[in-house]
């Protein structure tokens, strides 16, 4: 089955030098080629220092048990592993063919919804009545979300992804009318993470 891989990559130093520039560019290039999937890298806003990445694999098979261990990887982590950390990766069951995700918009962000399993029918149905509002909101922007496949722990994770022009329209959003149908699901969630993160030029 195919999935969207998602990662956080944690920069060790204040700078961003160009030799890591080019070991991530190496690496995105590298995993490009070797999934048949587009691999985006983009820098959060809140902390410059954590890269999110997001990219596409025919199963979790072919990336954790093909890619990880490959000569590749393991020698493009090496290049890498005094200037970042991988804090976390999973993989969410969204169709990365035919994904929504906005990455054309100036702003993504990236809303981490944490559920306990038993809520997780309902986050399901609350969740379909009000991504409307959103979406009649961010007109100019698609916007797609999937559950954590491999997860840990007990609870369940649901990523949304939302475009936007500027960080200020999503906090805008939360003072909108449209709120109030999306505010029913923090009754429903244990914990909600966002962040919010652009592309860059890397070299």
């Amino acid at each position: 089955m195919p999935v969207t891989e998602i990662a956080l990559l944690r920069l060790n130093k204040e700078v961003l030098l160009l030799s890591t520039k080019a070991g991530l560019v190496g690496a995105q290039e590298a995993q490009s080629r070797h999934s048949n999937y587009q691999v985006h890298l983009l820098r959060e806003i809140e902390d410059p220092a954590c890269i999110y990445l997001l990219g596409g694999w025919e199963s979790i098979e072919e990336h954790m048990n093909d890619w990880i261990p490959s000569e590749t990887n393991q020698t493009l982590l090496q290049k890498l592993r005094g200037d970042l950390e991988v804090k976390w990766m999973f993989h969410l069951d969204i169709e990365p063919s035919t994904s929504q995700i906005p990455l054309d918009a100036p702003i993504l962000a990236i809303c981490r919804y944490f559920v306990d399993p038993k809520n997780k029918a309902e986050f399901d149905s609350v969740l379909k009545a009000a991504v409307p509002h959103l979406g009649a909101y961010t007109a100019l922007f698609t916007h797609d979300g999937g559950w954590r496949i491999d997860k840990e722990g007990d609870d369940d994770e649901y990523v949304h992804f939302s475009g936007w022009n500027e960080v200020k329209d999503h906090v805008g959003f939360g003072e909108s009318e449209g709120l109030k149908e999306f505010g029913k699901i923090k009754g429903l969630v244990k914990g909600v993470e966002i962040r919010h993160v652009r592309s860059e030029k890397w070299l």
